[in-house]
């Protein structure tokens, strides 16, 4: 008895002991995922002539991707002169003009010893956002300074991506001068996990229908009021879980035709096969059950009378 104790104990550690670890290794994957998307949404990238001595420094801040204008929001910063483009206060030593090659092409005129402006600018960007979670676009941000004779001056272009729901990929594009940089612009990993779980849990609610239903048809069951009231519930609850999909992507998308169109169509289908063919079914049961309760009775059988003796 004891020995049969210790191994029931013995088990009982070694499979807390195989949870503990599986719980571990999922929460380190987790983790490592969200590291990989702060690095890649908090990123980096320099561009143009870092290495000259005499150049204006850009910094160029993408604050918010939106998909559905096609437009990035970029907000300029930290224009400042270097080396001998820089007078002893750090300011500019000579007229600059900076421009950027976005909507509407903005252009700073930057007068001697003072600084520059900050500036909010929208950039254009190219791609489809129904196919959304899987969507891409490609843009190019550029930007030129030129002194006062039109020559163009070396630039430091710092590309910083702060947007959460999109991770950007950067690469030095070919200029006429300036600094230029083509831009690829994706849905973050945080955004596509959280997307096609979506997608999954839409077919498994409808699949979860298709079981109810088939549990009502099958074995003739009548119209049941708990499953056609968890259908109901299923079909009306998608539309709001689809909607809670970061981005606002439009109907249409791949996310509509990959899942939601199909479990919509399912548990509707399934939905009213149950309510019409269920109450056909609980007519025939009730229209049974009348005729059974209106046969007569048998009559009791009594006691069969003893036989007449004899004489």
């Amino acid at each position: 008895m004891r020995r049969q104790l210790a191994r029931v104990r013995d088990v009982g550690v070694r499979r807390l002991a195989i949870t503990f670890c599986v719980l571990i290794a999922v929460i380190s994957a987790s983790v490592a995922g969200y590291l990989t998307s702060r690095h890649s949404t908090n990123q980096n990238s320099y561009f143009g002539d870092v290495d000259a001595a005499d150049a204006i420094e850009v910094t160029a801040w993408i604050t918010r991707v939106d998909a559905t204008t096609q437009a990035l929001s970029v907000t300029v910063i930290n224009i400042r002169p270097t080396g001998s483009l820089a007078n002893p206060d750090g300011a500019f030593a000579h007229d600059t003009t900076v421009t950027t090659a976005a909507i509407g092409t903005w252009k700073a005129d930057i007068k001697a010893n003072d600084s520059a402006p900050d500036i909010e600018q929208r950039v254009s960007i190219d791609g489809a956002i129904t196919d959304y979670p899987f969507d891409r676009y490609s843009g190019r941000l550029e930007v030129h300074a030129y002194n006062s004779d039109n020559v163009d001056l070396p630039v430091v272009l710092t590309v910083v991506n702060t947007d959460p729901f999109f991770g950007i990929d950067t690469k030095a594009d070919a200029s006429n001068g300036g600094a230029a940089v083509s831009l690829g612009v994706y849905r973050s990993m945080p955004t596509l996990i959280f997307a096609v779980f979506v997608m999954v849990l839409m077919l498994g609610l409808a699949l979860g229908a298709v079981v109810a239903a088939f549990y009502v048809l099958h074995w003739r069951r009548g119209l049941i009021f708990p499953a056609c009231s968890m259908m109901a519930a299923i079909l009306f609850a998608l539309i709001p879980l689809r909607n809670a999909v970061p981005g606002n992507p439009p109907i249409g998308s791949i996310i509509d035709f990959g899942s939601f169109f199909i479990a919509e169509a399912v548990i509707s289908i399934a939905l009213i096969s149950s309510i019409v063919m269920g109450f056909r079914h609980q007519r025939s049961l009730e229209r049974a059950e009348e005729a059974a309760a209106e046969l007569p009775e048998p009559e009791p059988i009594g006691p069969q009378e003893a036989p007449a003796q004899r004489h």
